[in-house]
C-alpha cells in the first residue's frame, strides 16, 4: 500500500491554477482556429498553446485529484457518495450548455413546436447528447470529454482500489490499456494521474532530488515538451507514411505521447516549490476556480461573437481588429464562466454534498487512519 500523508494536508491550489491555464489554452485554440488558423499560420502558435493536448492534461489531473484524497490522505472511499458527487460536479453545467447550444443553433425556430420536437419527440436527438450517450455531440462540441470524465468516474473506485492494494498495479494497468487502445475510454490518461498520486510523497519530498530521474530532469522536460506538441509538429513537418503505419499498428495515438508528457509536467509541478508559488498567484487561482465553467461556456461565447462580429474580422486589417476581439472574447468568457460557476456549479456541488451526507454507507474502499 502506498505511503500516506497526514489528513490535514492542505488543498493544492497550484493544481487549480494549472487547470485554469489548461482551460484558457483550450479557449485560445478554439477561438483562433475558428477563423485564423490558415490566415495567420497558427500551427507555430499551437506548438505552445496546445488546446488539444491541454484536454489530456485535464484527464491526467483529474486522475490525480480524484485519487489524492484516498491514496495520499488515506480517506475511505464510499462508492455511492463518490458517484453522486461526480454527477453533481459534472452534469448540471454540462446539461445547461447542451440546452444553450440547442437553442442557439435553432434560434430562428423557437416556439412550441420546436420545444415539442426537441424534448418530447427527440427529433434533434437532444436526449442522447444531454444524457451523455454514445458520444453524440451535436449541440456542444467539447461534450465528448465529459463523456470520458463521467465514464471513467465509474471506473475510478476500481482503479483506486488497485492502487491501494499495490501501486505497481497502476503501471501495469496503464500498459494494458495502451495495448487495448481506446476501448477503456482513454483511461490510461487518468491512470497517469493516479500513478502520480501513488508516488506523491516521494515526488514532493526533497529527497526526490537524489534520484536518477531528477538528475536528467531537463532532458526529460524537453522530451516531454516535444511529446506534448507532437501532433502539431506532425502538422508542420509530416512524419510520413512509415511512421503512420507503425503508429497505427501499435495504437500509438498522439494522445499517448501527450499523456506521458502531461504526467511529466504534473510530476514537475508537484515537486517544484518555485513553480507552485508562481501558480498560487491570486489571478491564476481564480481562473483555476472557474476553469470548468470556462471550459463549458467558451464555445457558446465564441459562437455568439463570430455571429455578431464576423464581418468586423473579415477585412484586410483583421490582424489589428483581432487583438480587440480577442480581449473582448476573453472578458466575456471570464464573466460568463464566473456567473455559471457561482449560480450553477457551486450550488449543485453543495446540493451533492448535502445528499451524500445523508446517504448510508454502500461499498467502502480503504479505511481512514487517525
Amino acid at each position: 500500500m502506498p505511503a500516506t500523508a497526514n489528513n490535514a494536508e492542505p488543498h493544492l491550489k497550484y493544481l487549480d491554477s494549472a487547470r485554469g491555464i489548461a482551460s484558457l489554452m483550450v479557449f485560445a485554440t478554439h477561438f483562433l482556429s475558428r477563423n485564423f488558423q490558415e490566415k495567420m499560420n497558427m500551427h507555430y502558435f499551437f506548438l505552445v498553446f496546445n488546446g488539444q493536448e491541454a484536454v489530456n492534461f485535464f484527464f491526467v489531473l483529474s486522475g490525480f485529484v480524484l485519487s489524492y484524497k484516498y491514496i495520499v490522505r488515506n480517506k475511505s472511499l464510499d462508492v455511492g457518495p463518490f458517484y453522486v458527487s461526480r454527477f453533481f460536479r459534472l452534469f448540471p453545467g454540462f446539461f445547461l450548455m447542451v440546452l444553450a447550444g440547442a437553442l442557439f443553433q435553432h434560434r430562428g425556430e423557437l416556439g412550441l413546436h420546436f420545444f415539442k420536437d426537441l424534448f418530447v419527440y427527440n427529433k434533434y436527438e437532444f436526449w442522447e447528447e444531454a444524457l451523455l450517450l454514445r458520444f453524440h455531440n451535436k449541440f456542444y462540441g467539447p461534450g465528448w470529454t465529459l463523456t470520458f470524465e463521467m465514464a471513467v468516474s465509474f471506473l475510478m473506485p476500481f482503479f483506486i482500489a488497485l492502487a491501494l492494494k499495490d501501486r505497481r498495479l497502476v503501471a501495469y494497468l496503464i500498459v494494458v490499456t495502451l495495448i487495448i487502445g481506446n476501448n477503456l475510454m482513454c483511461s490510461y490518461l487518468f491512470l497517469f494521474g493516479i500513478l502520480a498520486s501513488c508516488y506523491y510523497l516521494e515526488i514532493s519530498d526533497r529527497s526526490f532530488r537524489q534520484t536518477k530521474w531528477f538528475r536528467y530532469r531537463y532532458p526529460i522536460l524537453i522530451v516531454a515538451a516535444i511529446f506534448f506538441s507532437l501532433r502539431h509538429i506532425d502538422g508542420i513537418w509530416p512524419f510520413g507514411p512509415t511512421y503512420k503505419y507503425i503508429a497505427d499498428y501499435l495504437h500509438l495515438d498522439f494522445a499517448v505521447y501527450a499523456g506521458l508528457a502531461c504526467f511529466v509536467f504534473l510530476v514537475a509541478i508537484l515537486h517544484s516549490k518555485r513553480v507552485q508559488r508562481i501558480l498560487e498567484n491570486r489571478i491564476l487561482v481564480f481562473f483555476g476556480k472557474i476553469s470548468f465553467s470556462i471550459y463549458l461556456v467558451h464555445v457558446l461565447v465564441i459562437d455568439l461573437l463570430y455571429l455578431y462580429l464576423g464581418n468586423f474580422l473579415s477585412g484586410p486589417d483583421y490582424r489589428y481588429r483581432l487583438v480587440l476581439v480577442t480581449l473582448t472574447c476573453t472578458l466575456l468568457v471570464t464573466l460568463a464562466a464566473t456567473v455559471l460557476h457561482y449560480s450553477v456549479e457551486l450550488p449543485f456541488m453543495r446540493l451533492g454534498k448535502r445528499i451524500t451526507s445523508k446517504m448510508k454507507p454502500s461499498l467502502v474502499i480503504g479505511r481512514e487512519v487517525d
